[in-house]
Order: C-alpha cells, then sequence, then structure tokens
C-alpha cells in the first residue's frame, strides 16, 4: 500500500480502529458505503430491540482482527488479508442472511458470489468502483478474490484467517452481536485466542493449553444460535418477509444493490399485501405448534397444509430448528484442529465436551405458524396429522 496517514474510528467493540488513507479509499466507495444501510442480523430487532447495527461496522471490526492476528501470526501479506477482511461481506442483499436463498434464486448470486463480482467489477457490477481503487493502493482485486475463495495454496492462511474454525469475521460479529442484543454469551475473549493460535501445516491452529479457551468459543458459538440467530420469532419475521418479495420479485431487479431503506420502502408501497402491513406493524404469525422433528412428521404436515384447499401458500409457515442444511462439523466449526505432544488431531478427538456440543444442533425441532385469518384452520389441519 502506498499512503501512510491514518485516521481512527471509534468501533464500541474493538474500541479504537486504525484507518490508513488506502484503506479510507476503500471505506469511502459507495459499494461500501451501502453496508452502513444494511443490518447485520436482519430483522432480529423485532426481537432484541438494540440489534440495529451494520454490515459496515461489522467489516470494519473484521478487518481490524485481521489486522492484530496478521501481526500475532507475523502474516507477511498483512494489507491483503485486512483487505479481503474489509470486503467479505460487501456482497450483502438488504437484511443480509434472511432472505438470502431467495435472492440467489432470482440472480443465481448469493453473497459470497455478487462480492466477489463487485470486487472485480464483473456481470451485474461492471460498473463497480472497487477495482479501480484495489489497484490505486496496490492490491490485486484477484487476489481479494483468491483469498476469499481460498483458491491458492501458498494463501491458505490468509483464507482461514477469515474464514474457518477460528476466524475473524466470527470473533467479531459473535461479540457485536452479543453487545447490540443485550445478551452475554457471545463475549468471547478474543485476545485469549491471540495468544493461543499458531501456523504450523499451512494452517491455523491452536496448541492443547488453548483447548479450554475454545471450548470456551463454540459453547459461545452454540448458544448464540440457540438464542439469537434461531430465535423462533425472528424466524418467522425473515419467513414473511420473504413470502412477500416472492410475490414482488419484478421490485427486487438487483438486490444486491438495494439496502434496508429500499426493500422497507417496498413494503410500505404494498399497501393491499396484507404480509407487507402486518410485517411494518410488528403484527408477526403467531407460533401454534412445536413439534420433534422427524422427516415422517415434517413430510405429513407438510402434505395435510398444502393439500388444503382453503389454505394459499402464504397461510401458514412451517419452519425446523436448526434448518434442516445447518449441520455437520463444518456449520458449527468444530473442524479445528489441535497441536498436541501426540500429533495433530482435531478438537472433537481431545474435546468430549465439543462433541457433546455438535450433537446438540441435531435435536431438531418444528415450528408451525399462522396469521389471525388462518389460524384456526392451520391448527385443525395440523391437529389431525398430529393424533
Amino acid at each position: 500500500m502506498k499512503t501512510r496517514e491514518y485516521k481512527i474510528i471509534q468501533d464500541p467493540v474493538n474500541g479504537p480502529v486504525k484507518i490508513s488513507g488506502d484503506i479510507q479509499k476503500i471505506i469511502d466507495s459507495s459499494e461500501f458505503q451501502r453496508l452502513r444501510y444494511i443490518r447485520a442480523l436482519g430483522l432480529c430487532n423485532l426481537v432484541f430491540p438494540g440489534a440495529n447495527h451494520s454490515r459496515f461496522e461489522h467489516s470494519l471490526g473484521t478487518m481490524h482482527l485481521a489486522s492484530l492476528f496478521s501481526e500475532a501470526l507475523d502474516l507477511e501479506e498483512k494489507e491483503l488479508v485486512m483487505v479481503a477482511a474489509l470486503l467479505h461481506d460487501i456482497g450483502h442483499p438488504p437484511l443480509s442472511h434472511s432472505n438470502e436463498g431467495i435472492f440467489d434464486e432470482m440472480t443465481g448470486l448469493d453473497h459470497l458470489q455478487a462480492g466477489l463480482a463487485m470486487i472485480e467489477g464483473k456481470g451485474l457490477f461492471s460498473d463497480s468502483s472497487l477495482p479501480g481503487i484495489l489497484e490505486s493502493i496496490g492490491i490485486k482485486p484477484s487476489d481479494v478474490v483468491s483469498v476469499l475463495l481460498n483458491r491458492r495454496t501458498d494463501q491458505r492462511v490468509l483464507s482461514r484467517l477469515i474464514s474457518g474454525p477460528m476466524d475473524v469475521d466470527e470473533l467479531d460479529y459473535m461479540r457485536r452481536d452479543s453487545l447490540y442484543c443485550g445478551v452475554q454469551i457471545g463475549n468471547v475473549d478474543h485476545r485469549r485466542i491471540l495468544n493461543v493460535a499458531l501456523v504450523h501445516n499451512n494452517d491455523i491452529m491452536v496448541e492443547e493449553k488453548g483447548l479450554g479457551t475454545m471450548e470456551s468459543v463454540l459453547i459461545a458459538r452454540i448458544l448464540m444460535y440457540g438464542t439469537v440467530y434461531f430465535h423462533k420469532t425472528s424466524r418467522i419475521a425473515q419467513i414473511m418477509t420473504g413470502y412477500v418479495i416472492n410475490e414482488n420479485r419484478d421490485l427486487f431487479q438487483n438486490p444486491f444493490k438495494m439496502d434496508d431503506n429500499d426493500l422497507f420502502h417496498i413494503l410500505k408501497g404494498l399497501r393491499d399485501n396484507r404480509i407487507a402491513q402486518s410485517l411494518l406493524k410488528r403484527e408477526l404469525f403467531k407460533p401454534i405448534f412445536k413439534l420433534p422433528y422427524s422427516p415422517d412428521l415434517w413430510e405429513r404436515i407438510k402434505e395435510a397444509l398444502q393439500t388444503n384447499n382453503r389454505l394459499g401458500q402464504y397461510d401458514y409457515i412451517i419452519d425446523v430448528i436448526p434448518p434442516l442444511d445447518f449441520s455437520g462439523p463444518g456449520r458449527i466449526k468444530s473442524d479445528l484442529s489441535v497441536l498436541t505432544p501426540n500429533g495433530i488431531m482435531n478438537i472433537t478427538e481431545v474435546s468430549p465436551l465439543v462433541r457433546a456440543l455438535r450433537e446438540t444442533l441435531e435435536n431438531k425441532t418444528i415450528i408451525i405458524s399462522a396469521p389471525a385469518w388462518s389460524l384456526e384452520e392451520v391448527r385443525k389441519t395440523v391437529e389431525k396429522v398430529n393424533v
């Protein structure tokens, strides 16, 4: 990077964050400024009123932690990993992850793919200012993309630092989400992790003495999923929003250039859409049933609701918490390596606690919800199935 001047941004989570002149150029871009208006937790603020923090501040925090870890691990390409950390969420659509699946169906892009296209100025983002800015500060857009995709062996450590079992993305968002949601369970000690992390065999791992620290991170992660990320009410609001988006896809031509304000402007304009208006008034679908998940019961309830000609497809919600696609060690990031006197071992091999924690997310629950206008019909339909 070329310029040496810098400024300080006060972050309520990480304290003073040092911003160089080159980093400031990226922050000042219209693509990055859009993140100011995208809530990190979507509609979780309907449950946790303080959860109005943005992808903008999370991205700054992630970049700051990338800087700290780069120094602690003595990484040579500190500037590159900082830029990759800063831009890792640049492609998020309105309300972040909430309805990313629908936007993926509409555009063929998820937030990572959209972000990569912005960074390289390709496809729907040929007008992006980011490639020119990156080149002007001595960073190749293709190198940023390679780090974010874990594409190159010689940059594997950089990639794992941003997205891995012990990454700066999660270390920022868990602490930030915990603060703004008013819960303490995600407030992990990143300084302790700095002290036990090391680079070995082209990967980031921990020494055996750091096992307790990483167990505490995994406990915090599991508790945050159960308490915040998969809260049934915010899931209901998320799915209701998805119903409205699905009915009005023509109003979302390029969601990756939109923000939350654009989405709520659309909702306000749909005066005849009762789900949109219910969302604006926080008149959410009410949970009626909470049932232990089994594939058979799930299919029978879905079939009963879908074949009831007195119910439309948007007259109920049938959800599974944790979601069906949320499983495996990669999802809870238990694929961490531990350096022991007996060699490198997976954390599940040396920690019974982590093995038990991983199993907790395999216990799933079916939640059936409905609005006032169809509540009784949904109740009767499901009761017949669940006799």
